[in-house]
């Protein structure tokens, strides 16, 4: 089975190597918790690097490296307690390092991403759930053609619920895939 690969102009998404785990888990306890509002567990995070770069079950999780450095991840996964439709996925994305934040490397890695899951992976619709007072997220989903279908409560979090379909994806982002 081949290791997830996608290549951009400034962005690469690949698999997370297990050198970069401690690194990675250091920065999540840091974290603010509108970037990062659901903190794995640290078991359940290195189980996610060791199973990197595969998609299994609907769920895969990467690293956004740029200039040869990880940077931050995403991952599409299946929410607990919840069942996806067909050919829905769920998306997260974090931006590791808060000086990385705001230059445009998440919008590329989610234009790499979430484009590769509707042209490769069958994705008729794509959810990427907020917190509300994440209005940077919030605008570049809103920038992607995501519309905000609401709010859910999950985890004892409140969420802004944006979803994308392929169609409304490809009307919005024609000239702007990477």
């Amino acid at each position: 089975m081949d290791r997830i690969r996608l290549e951009g102009e400034r962005v690469t998404i690949r698999p997370l190597r297990m050198e970069e785990f401690e690194a990675s888990w250091t920065s999540r306890l840091q974290m603010d918790p509108t970037v990062l509002p659901v903190m794995p567990e640290r078991d359940s995070l290195l189980a996610r690097f060791e199973r990197s770069g595969i998609m299994q079950d609907g769920a895969v999780d990467l690293a956004i490296e740029v200039d040869g450095r990880k940077t931050g991840e995403i991952q599409t996964y299946v929410p607990p307690g919840r069942t996806l439709p067909t050919g829905a996925f769920e998306v997260g994305i974090v931006i590791d390092d808060p000086s990385h934040r705001g230059k445009g490397y998440g919008t590329e890695a989610v234009l790499l991403f979430v484009g590769w899951l509707f042209a490769l992976k069958g994705a008729t619709r794509v959810h990427m759930p907020t917190v509300p007072t994440n209005t940077a997220m919030r605008t570049v989903l809103e920038r992607l053609g995501f519309v905000a279908e609401g709010t859910t409560n999950e985890l004892g979090l409140e969420f802004v619920f944006y979803v994308v379909t392929r169609d409304a994806w490809t009307r919005t982002n024609r000239d702007r895939q990477t």
